[in-house]
């Protein structure tokens, strides 16, 4: 009796191995957003590179989706996706997603052209210039506010441009990206645009995991402790050299 009961448990031990295999597994959608993510960067960028070795640190697999935004997001609500990356912390985002550890934030602020005396202590020192803005974008906390001269483009590009040309006097962007942009797109501008310091938002970036991901939490903290190993171990750090950050 006892040896047949050792044979089922067993027997159940090995059809289960498939499973707990299948569970250490997760899809993540991500989208365009250099030089963090994207494409056509060396392993993803940073912070795919960040996550994906986070994730291994725990024995996970991570197949990687690019998509757009929009559907990114959608498909994340849905569970379509275990989780994408990446996002800023919105209060009303729970209802539908786990935010893990933060990652390394964006520094949202502006660009200027070089010889242009703006300095700035508040949102209201800014009225007398055009600001250049992105369509959608959530702008930092206050700026709405204040009332500003904005204009509105289709992306951080096209604003930047716009500062080349003298069509506005400010570009609102994060400051890696604008970097990226003005490098790979306005090399012959590069001498001519700089940033303006201290950035006047610094907001964390962070993977989401959708509430309707299987097992979303044992995801959640299962990158959260890789992520801890990465930086503990000093990994993280070299990434982010690699990757000039």
């Amino acid at each position: 009796m006892r040896i047949k009961l050792l044979v089922g448990m067993l027997i159940c031990l090995i059809y289960s191995l498939p499973t707990i295999a299948h569970e250490k597994k997760v899809l993540l959608a991500y989208v365009e957003y250099p030089p963090y993510y994207g494409q056509s960067l060396e392993n993803g960028g940073p912070i795919t590179e960040i996550i994906v070795q986070a994730f291994n640190q725990v024995g996970y697999e991570v197949k990687l989706k690019f998509v757009p935004w929009a559907r990114g997001l959608k498909g994340t609500k849905q569970g379509i996706y275990d989780g994408l990356f990446t996002a800023w912390y919105r209060e009303e985002r729970e209802e539908w997603f786990v935010f893990s550890a933060p990652l390394p934030p964006n520094k949202i602020g502006f660009y200027k052209r070089k010889g242009q005396n703006i300095k700035f202590n508040s949102f209201e020192d800014l009225k007398p210039y055009k600001i250049g803005v992105v369509r959608g974008h959530v702008n930092p906390t206050g700026f709405k506010e204040t009332n500003l001269k904005t204009t509105l483009a289709a992306t951080d590009s096209a604003n930047l441009r716009l500062l080349t040309m003298n069509r506005i006097d400010l570009a609102l962007t994060d400051k890696a990206l604008g970097r990226y942009i003005i490098r790979t797109e306005l090399r012959e501008q590069e001498n001519k645009l700089e940033w303006i310091d201290p950035p006047v938002e610094v907001v964390n970036q962070y993977l989401i995991i959708s509430k309707q991901a299987k097992n979303f939490q044992m995801k959640l903290d299962a990158f959260n402790l890789g992520l801890k190993k990465l930086t503990e171990s000093g990994e993280l750090n070299k990434i982010l050299l690699k990757h000039g950050f």
